[in-house]
């Protein structure tokens, strides 16, 4: 399942990187859904792919507090033939 995030807007590039690190060493993997997107609204959004365990990571993003906006799962989709 995949989960995504979205940053605050009061978060800065800094403390992105320590939270994505900090996901990192409890084993998530958290990358940009908009690479390279110039519009702060779109780039603060990451998400995190094969979240095995989602109770986990959204008890690891509750402990930023404020600093994160939401957090959710990705609705199961599959594709009309």
């Amino acid at each position: 399942m995949s989960v995504q995030f979205k940053f605050s807007d009061t978060v800065d590039d800094d403390r992105r990187l320590e939270i994505i690190e900090a996901l990192k060493r409890a084993g998530f993997a958290a990358r940009s859904l908009f690479p390279g997107q110039k519009r702060p609204r779109l780039a603060s959004i990451f998400t995190v792919a094969k979240a095995k365990d989602v109770k986990a990571l959204q008890a690891a993003l509750s402990g930023y507090g404020r600093d994160i906006e939401y957090v959710e799962a990705s609705p199961n989709r599959s594709l009309k033939s």
